[in-house]
């Protein structure tokens, strides 16, 4: 299992904060004879008749010397994880869990903003301090 960010916990508290109930920690993706894990699973009851909502969430930190390159690993992965999950489990959306700092460094320019558009990325936007969900980029 690979190391988990040092921004795991506070992640994950947001989204439970946010009304979530974390189901895996991490989430494995089976395929073949490969596992990948997503950092989290969560779901949700959306109200009485509806069935859950159900998300994975792959937290990035982008501490590397480059915010491009660390941009194309985190699009790379969040590519493989979208895809594989469209097979093992297409009801469940994939989220990529960055911090506000993160956002406001490379996702608000215009190559994070392409990224979000074209691919389309699905965001969490989070106050690591606050523990708290920002902003959801659907």
């Amino acid at each position: 299992m690979p190391a988990r960010d040092s921004s795991h916990e506070a992640i994950k508290q947001a989204v439970i904060n946010d009304g979530w109930v974390i189901t895996d920690d991490p989430y494995v993706i089976s395929y073949g004879d490969r596992f990948l894990f997503v950092d989290l699973g969560a779901n949700r009851f959306i109200g009485i008749r509806r069935d859950d909502q159900h998300i994975a969430v792959e937290i990035k930190q982008f501490k590397g010397q480059s915010q491009v390159t660390d941009l194309e690993q985190a699009i790379g992965q969040y590519l493989l994880y979208k895809i594989l999950l469209n097979q093992v489990d297409p009801d469940r959306d994939l989220y990529l869990a960055i911090s506000e700092t993160t956002y406001n460094d490379i996702f608000s320019e215009p190559i994070g903003q392409l990224a979000i558009a074209e691919i389309p990325l699905k965001l969490l936007i989070i106050n690591i301090e606050h523990q708290e969900i920002i902003q959801w980029i659907p």
